[in-house]
């Protein structure tokens, strides 16, 4: 069992023996270096680019309310979670819901209870603060990381694929009309977007002022849209790349949200979209999309690379099961 310390740290009572002299706390400044360190380094390149940052502590910063905590043993790191609380809609209804996120453990430490102890403290900072939901991604692939958190009662409930689009794949179209609008300088798009997605699941409760709000409170670039004879299509754009400490000059990733597609012509004014973001300097559009939605079928030949993701669930303060209908993909992560 855990017993609160003061300072805010978690001490391990009555542990296993390898637990014995492990802390969990809140990461401090100083730790950013071995924080890096324990996530690892990887090319800029294919997954890689999903995560790929030098400011270790940019994500959580994207959050209203959120906490970077590490297990530490001495002044040794040997794992970290990053969680984060937000106000969001399941089904319509308003609550509060965490998203956790970058759980990592040494490997020499792994398979030594490090990763629930995070998990536990991670879900009771939500819990404390009336949260009803702690949601989180997981490789499909990653077997030991699912068998643990299902041992901690969390459940599958949708199915994501995160797409890193080539935009050198996709053809420009001719007939396009393509226009740039930020939704936070027009509450009738923002309104018409919010309608949108309202009935999903985990939708920010304020999209508008949260999720679109542009430098310096967030990452958002604007959204594009792109009209052709028979179709139109809608993708907004999420460029944190400076906050994550990313040199844009040599590091041409940008993340793609909220996408949709209309009618016969809709593939054919996303790749309209594409190439106008080739055209801006931009190499690769990182997109989530649903395993079951259209969209995802259409441009998987277009990507590359693929990283399946399971959205795992877990309840907590009496909340409800996640009711059926899809999932809005937050990309602030």
């Amino acid at each position: 069992m855990m017993q609160r310390a003061s300072g805010g740290t978690l001490t391990v009572t009555n542990p296993t023996r390898s637990l014995s002299t492990v802390v969990v706390r809140e990461a401090r400044p100083d730790d950013h270096a071995a924080l890096l360190l324990l996530e690892g380094s990887a090319p800029h390149a294919g997954a890689a680019l999903i995560q790929a940052r030098s400011n270790f502590f940019a994500r959580t910063a994207a959050y209203p309310s959120s906490r970077v905590l590490v297990a530490a043993e001495g002044d040794t790191l040997l794992g970290v979670a990053c969680v984060a609380l937000g106000a969001v809609r399941v089904g319509g209804k308003p609550c509060d819901a965490g998203y956790i996120f970058n759980v990592r453990v040494d490997p020499e430490r792994q398979a030594r209870g490090i990763g629930p102890l995070l998990m536990d403290a991670a879900s009771r900072w939500i819990e404390e603060r009336g949260g009803h939901y702690l949601t989180g991604l997981i490789k499909t692939s990653n077997t030991p990381s699912m068998k643990m958190v299902t041992r901690l009662g969390w459940e599958t409930v949708d199915r994501y694929d995160y797409l890193v689009l080539d935009l050198e794949r996709f053809a420009p179209s001719s007939d396009a009309e393509i226009r740039r609008t930020s939704v936070w300088e027009d509450p009738g798009v923002a309104a018409s977007r919010m309608e949108t997605v309202f009935l999903q699941n985990f939708v920010p409760q304020h999209l508008d002022r949260e999720l679109f709000a542009p430098a310096p409170r967030g990452g958002y670039a604007g959204s594009v849209q792109a009209e052709v004879s028979d179709g139109a299509a809608w993708v907004s754009l999420w460029d944190d790349r400076r906050r994550r400490g990313l040199d844009p000059r040599r590091f041409h990733a940008v993340k793609g949200f909220d996408v949709s597609l209309e009618g016969p012509g809709g593939f054919r004014a996303f790749s309209a979209i594409a190439s106008s973001l080739l055209d801006d300097g931009f190499e690769q559009l990182l997109l989530p999309l649903r395993l079951t939605q259209d969209t995802r079928a259409l441009l998987a030949p277009f990507t590359q690379d693929t990283i399946a993701f399971n959205f795992m669930v877990n309840r907590m303060n009496g909340a409800d099961p996640v009711p059926p209908g899809p999932i809005y993909f937050d990309i602030r992560h």
